[in-house]
């Protein structure tokens, strides 16, 4: 006997549905959704959850002004909006007005007139200046914001994220040593630093903040011995901190610690780094100290520079004449005194510079090293500053060594643009070594072959640096 189902030819399968409803929204649709999700994901974890966004630079020009005319006329009255916007004018400054934070009595001012209506909602602005401005000379005037700040988190019982979780981390906004403490807590946690931003609940945009420099140097500091495998980590830290302070703080350690024989294979990483990071050792300004900058951070700079420098002179030296010369016994002799060379310049025709550029281990620094001459002689020199001294070796063997004093009316004027490499030498230049019947006259400057007697001449050459370049 038929069932209704034959009859009717209507039959229904509660599974089939149930498939099919799975497929009404397309694959390619709910991969959209999801890529959009994903992204306003992206902009909440960077721009954070502050509901008011940053007044414009116009607005607080006018509440900046308004508030040093206030300073007089104690009976100015600001609205709401004027005073978010103050939470964002206390670093600002213009023609000769000073910034609000500078002065520790505008700044209590400030935070009275905050106090007489306050809203939760200032603390953005606060901390957002708190930490961007961590570093400040004015300290006393960042421990006041900093207990006025901390009375605020102690009273606030609301639920935005941002603003609880400071209030459960306060212990890493101590100005004395908070930034240390922290940095210290991601290491233990054997967490990422990029992960900072979220660990403490603010805007990943604000890793660029002035709070996160010691925070990345000590979290380098405890992971140090694991550098083989951060370093190219630490790179990209550096690069979204994007902070030449910081460069100079971490790179100055790194460089250290790359020194040493152990650590000898990080070298060519190390330099490009730094290269890319803070410059070329030879220009002093781009290697000076930071404002602030402690005893100890400026001879770290120092012995960084001295030691960039150092592996960059060592590699011209092997390259130089191994493709200019091929004399082994002379870039013996030179790599011994890298470590006294405070820069170098190679002149040579444009051939020259073009095969020292082949060379991968020095390619990137050899525009900036390298002087072209003018003519077409294919001869080469190395001018090397060691002590009060420049020393020149050629790539011509018949060409002598000679040695300048900076003061010398022999010294070739490097201000033009040379010919050749004839234009560095003065046939009237005395020889640097005479040799006398019982002993030899070292002279203050002059030339010095590479030709062997009754010593060899590398003997000869650091006997006359001992007594003239060292003394």
């Amino acid at each position: 006997m038929p069932v209704i189902q034959d009859i009717l030819q209507f039959h229904f399968s509660p599974t089939a549905f149930q498939k099919s409803a799975e497929k009404i929204i397309p694959l390619t649709l709910i991969s959209l959704i999801d890529h959009r999700i994903d992204k306003l994901q992206k902009i909440t974890d960077l721009l954070g959850e502050n509901p008011d966004p940053k007044p414009s630079d116009i607005l607080i020009s006018q509440v900046f002004k308004k508030f040093k005319k206030s300073i007089i006329d104690k009976n100015t009255s600001f609205e709401l909006r004027e005073l978010k916007t103050l939470t964002y004018a206390l670093n600002y400054s213009e023609q000769k007005l000073t910034a609000i934070f500078s002065n520790e009595n505008e700044l209590k001012h400030s935070l009275t007139l905050l106090e007489s209506n306050w809203r939760d909602r200032f603390l953005f602005g606060l901390i957002d200046f708190f930490l961007r401005n961590w570093e400040t000379k004015y300290q006393k005037s960042s421990e006041y914001l900093e207990k006025f700040i901390n009375q605020k988190l102690n009273d606030y019982s609301g639920s935005r994220r941002t603003l609880t979780s400071f209030k459960n981390n306060k212990q890493f906004f101590n100005t004395k040593n908070g930034d240390l403490i922290f940095g210290d807590h991601i290491a233990k946690l054997n967490k990422p630093i990029q992960d900072a931003t979220k660990i403490l609940g603010v805007p990943e945009s604000w890793f660029g903040y002035s709070y996160f420099s010691k925070v990345i140097i000590t979290y380098y500091d405890r992971n140090k011995s694991k550098i083989a495998d951060e370093i190219n980590y630490l790179s990209e830290v550096l690069f979204k901190h994007n902070s030449s302070i910081t460069s100079k703080r971490l790179i100055s350690k790194i460089i250290i610690q790359a020194n040493k024989p152990e650590y000898s294979t990080l070298q060519d990483s190390v330099k490009k780094i730094a290269f890319s990071q803070i410059g070329d050792p030879s220009t002093v300004s781009s290697w000076s100290a930071f404002d602030n900058a402690t005893e100890s951070e400026r001879r770290e700079l120092i012995e960084a520079r001295n030691i960039l420098n150092e592996w960059i002179t060592k590699q011209f030296i092997n390259v130089f004449f191994n493709v200019c010369i091929n004399d082994e016994r002379r870039k013996k002799f030179w790599l011994r005194f890298a470590s006294k060379i405070s820069s170098f310049k190679v002149y040579g025709p444009l051939r020259t510079k073009n095969l020292l550029k082949r060379d991968e281990r020095i390619a990137e620094y050899v525009d900036a090293r390298f002087e072209t001459f003018i003519g077409k002689r294919d001869i080469s020199a190395f001018i090397l500053y060691v002590e009060n001294y420049m020393l020149i070796e050629f790539s011509n063997e018949g060409y002598a060594a000679i040695a300048y004093k900076p003061t010398s009316q022999f010294k070739p004027n490097l201000n033009y643009q040379l010919n050749s490499a004839d234009d560095l030498r003065n046939s009237s230049m005395p020889m640097a070594i005479e040799s006398g019947t019982y002993s030899d006259q070292y002279n203050e400057e002059g030339r010095l072959f590479h030709k062997d007697g009754k010593t060899i001449w590398e003997t000869k050459f650091n006997n006359w640096m001992t007594q003239k370049v060292f003394r």
